[in-house]
């Protein structure tokens, strides 16, 4: 059955024009078909490294190949150090993720193969998806370019380890709001397509190019947010933080400038987003852009009222929901804003038919 579409123009905020935001008259496009629990097992494997090395000391070597150093992660138990693991990651792995997010990475790769692996994590920490991403594409042959976005220095330094750590070249982009845009540009400019690439870029990934308020907190606090109670020292969460200005950038500007990189102008493959509970705000300011360059949207969710807020939003503008993997609160004692509740996050994967 055809689909009648409708258009509504949003604007861009800041830049001064706008782009076409498609809505449909149903929720959702009738063409994608979600990735059930049973089918997981056999995406995963197509993940797998035909060949993984020997065990090295302070390293897991888990099945993809992926080198981690597990002495970096304060939170990561030490016993995997030194270990190499071929099971999937089946409910999880115990320090990175669960299996629905290897899933998405997964589905993100199928079928790349006219085109450099292109991937924007945003949020990024230590950057494991985009450098799991960059060491896919190097075992599949094919050139990759990843960007990874963190505002913490500290965990900035973690992804530049990582991607170390797994041969992978990277570079930093760092710098003023205003030259954070150009910087990044020239970084992916130096990428000549034949190899693998990681872009950190040490900044707040939001709604525009400028500076936002985040947090100071421990290394090992992987749930800061550029998020606080307005008037107040108090983040989502109910704790009191000194907080610093920091650059920020836009989401329209990472994915403009690493879609046009190279010469195939293709989209990115997988953007995954994990902004600890502002991610249906950032994602509605800036749908006109994400719909335009992305073409599978990995969400963390960290509250059941914007996991219904993203389902109703993308799936009136046509998109496909892959997976909808709820997150889990426990509402006990207090907290300012539900995703303070959440104990532990969902993930919601998104299919864009109109740059399939």
């Amino acid at each position: 059955m055809t689909s009648v579409i409708f258009f509504r123009s949003q604007p861009r905020r800041g830049r001064g024009r706008s782009r076409p935001l498609l809505r449909v008259p149903s929720l959702g496009n009738g063409v994608s078909v979600p990735i059930t629990a049973t089918e997981i097992p056999a995406l995963l494997e197509t993940l797998r490294a035909e060949h993984t090395n020997a065990s090295e000391p302070d390293m897991l070597i888990d099945w993809m190949g992926v080198r981690t150093r597990i002495p970096m992660l304060p939170w990561a138990p030490g016993e995997l150090a030194g270990t190499v693991s071929t099971a999937l990651p089946i409910p999880d792995d115990g320090y990175r993720s669960e299996d629905v997010e290897y899933a998405a990475l997964a589905r993100a790769l199928q079928g790349v193969s006219d085109h450099p692996v292109r991937v924007v994590e945003v949020g990024a920490g230590w950057a494991p998806w985009a450098v799991a991403a960059m060491v896919q594409a190097r075992q599949r042959g094919l050139p990759g370019i990843a960007v990874a976005v963190e505002a913490d220095p500290r965990k900035c330094r973690w992804a530049v380890q990582h991607a170390e750590d797994n041969s992978i070249p990277v570079s930093v982009v760092t710098g003023k709001p205003r030259q954070l845009v150009k910087r990044l540009r020239e970084a992916l400019a130096h990428d000549d397509e034949t190899g693998q690439h990681l872009v950190v870029v040490q900044a707040a990934a939001w709604v525009e190019t400028g500076t936002v308020e985040f947090p100071e907190a421990p290394v090992d606090d992987m749930g800061t947010a550029v998020w606080t109670l307005p008037g107040t020292d108090v983040d989502y969460r109910g704790a009191h933080l000194a907080h610093q200005k920091i650059p920020a950038i836009a989401i329209a500007d990472l994915l403009e400038s690493i879609c046009s990189t190279g010469t195939d102008a293709a989209p990115v493959d997988l953007l995954h987003i994990d902004v600890q509970g502002v991610e249906f705000e950032l994602l509605q300011a800036t749908a006109g852009s994400v719909q335009e360059h992305t073409r599978l949207m990995a969400v963390g969710t960290h509250n059941r009222w914007s996991e219904g807020q993203l389902q109703y939003f993308f799936l009136e503008r046509g998109w496909g929901l892959l997976i909808d993997s709820p997150c889990t609160a426990h509402f006990t004692m207090t907290h300012p804003t539900l995703s303070g509740f959440t104990e532990q996050d969902g993930m919601q994967l998104y299919e864009n038919p109109f740059v399939l």
